[in-house]
């Protein structure tokens, strides 16, 4: 959704109008389901690669492969099981909403958005040299947070995720994407360079999710998944594409270069490293952006529901319960009259 499509979005829309632009059908439970589903097959990848490298340690030596055991157990909790907890853990804001759980989704938005005031708060409060949000916007936010402005508290936590929240999070982008591309040009094994690309890309996420101080929905976090694992497939088959291709480069110029075998070897294997490196570190910025876009997609989302009076658009619900309600009532009482009429004629 494009931001300036949002600011279009007039204050007085109604719940009806929002039902019909925003909300679309979800199977909540199916979302959440798949992205545990993903999620477990992510952690089956890296436990696939690490099974690799210790057998990889074992034709090496007896000792190396017992070290490269624990040292893959450390990695598997930090680099999958760490973030996925984190992941899991943090809250989401409600949009996909309609008549019937609106004004639930509305309280959960506004305790949500306290938290997330709260822990920048204590985040700038705590920590020297991270300037990850704006100092005096921060400062008015407390204010606004002590003096339980809802209104103000909205204002500027919005203007710190269109500023700050923004280019830091280009920034954390910006550096996994540049470690990933760098460490997969150099360690020229496939295990690795997936092993890599998943852990960067999972701590990607989880950066950016505690940068934003919430998570995409189910129906978004599952997408997610899904290019991480598409991410750590493509990955694998990489290096014989771009080696192949590294090869056919080098046969291409000829002249010097076929006539000194280890300069065409030499140049081949540069060729194919920096194209290794380059794809994953692209791969990485696309996954970066996307969870970036989910989120501030949501963000604004609840920032238009939490403008909607929901006074009128609930009491068609309201009614209905209460009408339930009556019929269940009174049907108990017909029931209980029918019962002692039957016991007078008796």
């Amino acid at each position: 959704m494009k931001k300036n499509e949002i600011e279009k979005v007039e204050k007085k829309m109604t719940l009806s109008e929002y039902e019909n632009k925003y909300s679309k059908r979800q199977y909540t439970k199916l979302a959440r389901n798949l992205s545990t589903l993903l999620a477990a097959l992510i952690g089956v990848v890296i436990f696939a690669c690490l099974f690799m490298i210790c057998m990889k340690a074992y034709d090496i030596n007896i000792y190396f492969f017992y070290a490269s055991i624990v040292l893959s157990v450390f990695v598997y909790i930090f680099v999958y099981i760490v973030p996925l907890i984190k992941l899991k853990k943090t809250e989401y804001f409600e949009v996909n909403v309609n008549k019937y759980n609106a004004r639930g989704a509305k309280k959960h938005n506004k305790a949500l958005r306290e938290k997330i005031a709260d822990k920048m708060i204590e985040f700038s409060q705590s920590t020297d040299g991270v300037a990850w949000y704006n100092s005096e916007l921060i400062g008015k936010l407390a204010i606004a947070r002590n003096m339980k402005n809802d209104s103000d508290l909205k204002k500027y936590l919005t203007e710190i995720y269109d500023n700050d929240v923004k280019k830091t999070a280009n920034s954390i982008i910006r550096d996994h994407a540049i470690k990933v591309g760098v460490t997969t040009a150099i360690s020229q094994s496939e295990r690795l360079d997936t092993l890599f690309v998943v852990a960067y890309e999972l701590n990607l996420i989880k950066d950016i999710v505690f940068l934003y101080g919430y998570r995409p929905s189910d129906a978004k976090l599952w997408k997610i998944y899904a290019v991480v694992l598409k991410n750590a497939l493509l990955s694998y088959g990489i290096q014989s594409t771009t080696s192949n291709l590294a090869s056919g480069i080098v046969q291409k110029i000829g002249g010097v270069v076929s006539s000194i075998p280890l300069l065409g070897s030499a140049i081949s294997t540069v060729i194919s490293s920096a194209s290794q490196g380059i794809i994953n570190a692209a791969m990485t910025v696309v996954i970066g952006a996307q969870t970036k876009k989910y989120l501030q997609d949501e963000y604004h989302l609840q920032d238009i529901l939490d403008n909607i009076n929901l006074e009128d658009e609930i009491t068609e619900a309201e009614m209905i319960d209460e009408v339930k309600e009556e019929i269940i009532k009174s049907t108990k009482d017909i029931k209980k009259k029918n019962k002692n009429l039957d016991k007078e004629m008796a």
